[in-house]
């Protein structure tokens, strides 16, 4: 029979599972639940929790419906596989069971609502096997509405089934978790979500191109509900032919494709580029955050696609992401993609703040322009000796020396790098110049530790000898010993012993501070006046310092 608009179901209710084996990427809740009622192992109290829209209240149902479930001869018993034709089972797909009883915890939160509950338990099932209460967002109810639930949770009648399901578990009191046997549902995994709304497309009759379905499937985060709402309304607007620009329309997204385009600028230090881009953007709709969530998940994706090439044939996401990301992360480093994320990050802050959105946009991403011309560290040491810069594609604002516009031919060569390059450190003399590298090299942990947990024994040049104090990380010599390696360009090595070395250089510190306190009392002046002044006394005020 054709639907009308009277009889029109959505299809999160028309394609609801109905069976353990309908559920789709809960597989190890459906084997957990099929064995328990197969062996007879079924507690009095269960909590299913999960996102929104991955099967809880469609899983407490089931179960609803396995426990009462009569079989098709009215002789049959609990089974994970209901019948679906017996008159429990009808009764509890239509919502019309007398002894399944649902309630929203939402909506009633009282104490009052839940004396009903334990009244309503103390009665046996007028038609079914067992009386089920499923209670929905059970963490909305009050504290006192959990303290009247706990004795009759605790020792129900043998009649009687909680099914209790909740998106924030933590909120539950443990006196309640404690009573319930509890289930996780997890997110829907994409490629499952993918393959199960290709199957109801193919119901509906309705095609959609891959990348539209990619786009979805990130849309519905792992819930199908979302993700079938989504889809619903996609085939609506297309009427049964779904294509990416209608999904992309709807979603309210901007086209990714130019969002590669606007962060290629940004990475290449075009700025007057960027600045028309992103003023087109705004003219098309695009609101100022959005701007800045869509280039952080991209940032994200590239980084994604760097450490783990396997996404590269992942179907999960659009060909054009993949092929495009793949290009970026095989051009920019790590230390660009992750500044660029800081900077971002920073400034969506800013963005959320500011009393002109659209302009503080236009200056984050000026100063990611600038900053993403700057290579790093490694690259400014390989084109000083003549390398090659390897990993990323150094900008060319960089490369010209100018600041955004095209360089003039005037610009000498020797201006390609003109920002200062990491100098290696001279071979320390004295273990306090040892202490100077590590402050200089921003190892702030190294340094306090070096200060306060270790007793030096023996200082040459190339070759350092301490006792570790109780505090010390055995892992100390080998980084103070890799970190001078690095920094000087010579072999060092650092030896450990059990015994002796002098006190640390905090209570070498405090020791001298001391010395200089008792001379500085002792001066005839300060004497002079205590003996001209009976009564009065002296101190001198230091302060603590590790340095």
């Amino acid at each position: 029979m054709s639907e009308t608009p009277q009889n029109y179901r959505v299809l999160a209710r028309k394609y609801r599972p109905q069976t353990m084996g309908e559920m789709v990427g809960q597989e190890l809740l459906v084997k957990t639940l099929t064995q328990a009622i197969e062996t007879n192992r079924l507690p009095h109290a269960f909590v299913l929790h999960g996102i929104r829209g991955v099967g809880k209240t469609t899983t407490a149902r089931i179960l609803a419906k396995a426990l009462n479930c009569q079989g098709p001869d009215g002789q049959g018993g609990p089974t994970a596989n209901p019948c679906g034709v017996c008159t429990s089972c009808v009764s509890v797909t239509e919502d019309r069971h007398l002894d399944v009883i649902e309630m929203d915890a939402a909506s009633r939160t009282g104490v009052d609502d839940i004396r009903e509950v334990t009244e309503s338990a103390r009665y046996k099932a007028v038609n079914g096997r067992y009386k089920i209460f499923i209670i929905d967002e059970v963490h909305m109810l009050s504290k006192s509405a959990f303290n009247a639930l706990l004795k009759t949770l605790e020792e129900p009648p043998p009649h009687v089934k909680f099914i209790f399901a909740t998106t924030e578990l933590k909120k539950i009191p443990e006196t309640v978790l404690s009573r319930c046997m509890k289930f996780d549902l997890a997110r829907i995994n994409p490629q499952v979500l993918c393959d199960y709304f290709k199957q109801i497309c193919s119901k509906e009759q309705a095609t959609i191109e891959d990348e539209a379905l990619a786009l979805l499937v990130r849309a519905a985060d792992g819930s199908a509900r979302d993700g079938l709402s989504l889809l619903d309304q996609a085939i609506s607007l297309s009427q049964g032919q779904v294509t990416t620009a209608i999904v992309r329309d709807m979603l309210g997204v901007v086209d990714r494709g130019r969002m590669f385009t606007l962060l290629n600028l940004l990475m290449e230090g075009k700025i007057a580029e960027v600045i028309t881009e992103v003023r087109d953007l705004y003219a098309r709709g695009s609101e100022p955050t959005v701007l800045l969530h869509d280039l952080l998940d991209l940032i994200y994706w590239v980084t994604s696609l760097k450490v783990n090439s396997s996404l590269l044939t992942d179907v999960t996401w659009p060909d054009s992401d993949r092929r495009q990301g793949g290009e970026l992360a095989s051009k920019l480093s790590m230390p660009i993609l992750m500044r660029a994320w800081q900077v971002l990050s920073k400034g969506y802050e800013e963005v959320l703040r500011s009393p002109l959105p659209n302009q503080a946009v236009e200056m984050v991403l000026i100063r990611l322009a600038y900053l993403s011309d700057l290579p790093s560290a490694e690259d400014l040491l390989k084109l000083t000796s003549g390398g090659s810069s390897g990993g990323g594609m150094l900008p060319s604002r960089v490369a010209s020396g100018s600041t955004g516009a095209a360089s003039t031919p005037s610009q000498p060569a020797a201006a390609a790098v003109a920002v200062p390059v990491p100098s290696i450190s001279a071979m320390p003399e004295s273990f306090q110049e040892v202490l100077k590298i590590v402050a200089q090299s921003r190892e702030p942990l190294l340094y306090s530790s070096l200060m306060q947990d270790i007793h030096l024994v023996s200082f040459n040049p190339g070759k350092i000898v301490l006792r570790l104090g109780e505090r010390a990380s055995t892992s100390l010599p080998t980084q103070l010993q890799t970190l001078l390696t690095d920094k000087t360009g010579q072999n060092w090595d650092v030896q450990v012993v059990k015994e002796g070395g002098a006190a640390t250089i905090v209570d070498q510190n405090r020791q001298h501070a001391l010395q200089m306190e008792q001379a500085a009392l002792a001066h005839p002046i300060i004497l002079e006046m205590m003996a001209q002044f009976p009564g009065i006394s002296a101190k001198v005020e230091r302060q603590e310092s590790i340095h």
